[in-house]
């Protein structure tokens, strides 16, 4: 089953160190829509997961946000949902806790909090991590983002100082 680790789906907050001075506040109204994982580092959560979809869309309250992670667990196989609700931590919105919805949310403590570290200032894409960056994301519009596009992101993930070495390619749509 997916758990929240996998939304990275992802998201969150300031860098430490000289990239901190790089982030950008997030617009989350235009942050909302469809995401697709297009890179990540292996976790044990994501093992086998062949594609991640997240939709990330506003709630009737201005701080709350519904997550909705989708994942097919082998190439053709069973998709699997994750439901969440995103709150923004920080006035720059670039520090959100995910906490699970329903059961699997076992009462709000269930929850991870994610930095979104940089994001395309049109909204293309972002990179998103867990606060000790063990874990991180690269989330596209595109599920099929070009070879080019997936290596510069690579490389701004690696000057974010986060650890590229291990990188899960997520495969384009057949």
């Amino acid at each position: 089953m997916i758990r929240l680790t996998l939304v990275a789906a992802a998201l969150a907050a300031a860098v430490s160190g000289p990239a901190a001075a790089q982030v950008r506040s997030l617009d989350l109204d235009r942050f909302d829509g469809r995401w697709f994982e297009i890179e990540r580092t292996p976790n044990d959560v994501q093992k086998a997961c062949w594609r991640a979809q997240i939709d990330f869309t506003a709630r009737q309250r201005a701080d709350r946000y519904e997550v909705l992670v989708t994942c097919t667990r082998a190439r053709g196989g069973p998709v699997e949902t994750l439901r969440a609700n995103a709150q923004p931590l920080d006035q720059s919105n670039t520090r959100l806790r995910f906490t699970l919805d329903g059961l699997l949310g076992l009462g709000g403590l269930a929850r991870q909090t994610y930095w979104v570290l940089d994001h395309d200032p049109a909204y293309r894409w972002a990179i998103l991590s867990l606060p000790n960056k063990s874990d991180w994301w690269i989330w596209h519009r595109d599920a099929d983002a070009p070879q080019a596009e997936r290596s510069r992101l690579l490389a701004r993930a690696r000057s974010l100082g986060l650890d590229a070495r291990r990188v899960v390619r997520t495969p384009p749509a057949d």
